[in-house]
């Protein structure tokens, strides 16, 4: 109780702003307010579809903040949560990231709906504040409108901010190597379910599935804009969890097949676990490697991907769910089972870069894009193969929802290309980490 009230602690649903201010952005800002280093506070978000609740888990400083220091605050407007981060003394914003997290896609299942309350482990990781700062979190509601939902007011200097190195001794390999992290997209690679005789598999599985996310554009052009570095993490037993084969395998880092119950679906509750081993690294996104061979993977915006290593369609797997959690890019496929209920409401535009409502036909998010002449919504034929358009079938909606083209690889289940407005996205995400 006295560790969680040294921290001046608001949780509140529609918490009140009461830190604003002009946002600031740049290197010189960066000396300002912060040092070369982390902040990481870990929260519980628990709930239903109706109600949720934040409560403090514990702030821990970390060694490696690998962010752009030039791009303090996230205009991207991309991400079902927002973090904003105030330095209390100046009253201004001096940081933000958008993100989505796995209650806001938990709130739209079945149990959910039905009442029933899970909890959740969630980061926010922000570079290492030099005074008090306030952090308040945001999530968007059924109208889009981003509405504040915790507070929070932390000391980086309270002797109760954790400073202790877990998983100290992890091997930690660069893979990839091309300038100094606040230049880069710094990519941390962990493998789950491989055991100590294992790890010269988990590296070269490591590198084969790099080598297919880097032989697709726009990362292969833009490859020396990238780091990665593999973690070795190693578990007790080989293999993940597939609870409808009723296994169960002491995997270090949680990852399972049955997420939401949906039996391809693979993700890791386990984030505690996930963030203290990718610690040791510095790191913009977590990439998650299963050594399984069943067909599965996931991937959430800025938080992790995964995919299963030993398939046929790993290397699609990799690069999709890649593809979700580095650029927020959305599912353009429409036929498969998925958990969720209403995940896009009707009469709202996703936020997703390569998904649209269309409720506008004359200012489509990527009409630049779209050759003069062409019809939107665009005829699902031959004739506009290769052309962006507006094509019914998107976001697990047959009708109501439109993808750029008519294939994709976040449409089609094979490797193959990026459409050109998932490029682009691509693309602008690479600019954001490094310019």
């Amino acid at each position: 109780m006295r560790r969680c009230c040294a921290f001046i602690v608001l949780m509140v649903m529609g918490a009140q702003v009461f830190a604003a201010g002009r946002p600031t952005s740049g290197q010189s800002a960066f000396d300002r307010f912060f040092a070369p280093k982390a902040l990481r506070i870990d929260l519980y978000h628990a709930g239903d579809a109706r109600d949720e609740l934040y409560s403090l888990d514990e702030v821990r400083k970390e060694s490696f903040w690998a962010g752009n220091p030039r791009n303090l605050i996230d205009t991207l407007d991309l991400g079902s949560c927002l973090l904003r981060v105030f330095d209390i003394k100046t009253n201004t914003m001096i940081f933000s990231k958008a993100y989505s997290s796995v209650f806001d896609e938990w709130k739209t299942t079945g149990e959910a709906l039905a009442g029933f309350s899970r909890t959740f482990h969630e980061s926010l990781i922000i570079p290492l504040p030099k005074a008090p700062v306030q952090v308040r979190i945001d999530t968007r509601d059924r109208k889009n409108v981003f509405r504040p939902v915790f507070d929070l007011v932390v000391d980086p200097a309270d002797y109760h901010v954790n400073t202790e190195r877990r998983f100290a001794d992890l091997r930690v390999l660069q893979l990839v190597e091309n300038g100094p992290p606040e230049s880069k997209v710094d990519i941390a690679v962990l493998g789950d379910g491989y055991d100590a005789n294992e790890m010269h598999k988990l590296r070269k599985d490591a590198d084969r599935l790099l080598a297919a996310l880097f032989d697709t554009e726009p990362f292969k052009s833009r490859k020396t804009d990238f780091n990665v570095r593999l973690i070795e993490t190693v578990s007790a037993e080989s293999g993940v969890d597939e609870p409808r084969e009723g296994k169960y395998r002491g995997n270090t880092l949680g990852l399972s097949f049955n997420a939401f119950d949906i039996p391809r679906y693979m993700l890791t509750f386990s984030n505690k676990v996930v963030r203290d081993a990718a610690g040791n690294a510095p790191y913009d996104l977590v990439v998650i490697i299963a050594n399984a061979k069943r067909y599965g993977g996931g991937g959430i915006y800025n938080l992790y991907s995964d995919a299963s290593v030993d398939n046929e369609f790993s290397s699609y797997v990799f690069t999709h769910e890649f593809g979700h959690a580095f650029a927020g890019l959305g599912d353009e496929y429409y036929s498969s089972e998925v958990a969720y209920n209403d995940l896009y409401p009707k009469g709202m535009e996703p936020w997703e870069p390569n998904i649209t409502a269309l409720l506008d036909t004359a200012n489509v998010k990527w009409g630049d894009l779209i050759r003069r002449g062409t019809p939107v919504p665009t005829p699902d034929d031959s004739s506009y193969a290769g052309l962006v358009g507006c094509f019914e079938g998107a976001g697990y909606s047959a009708k109501g929802l439109y993808r750029p083209c008519r294939d994709c690889i976040m449409f089609s289940k094979k490797v193959g290309p990026f459409c050109p407005v998932c490029r682009r996205a691509i693309d602008r995400m690479i600019d954001y980490y490094t310019k």
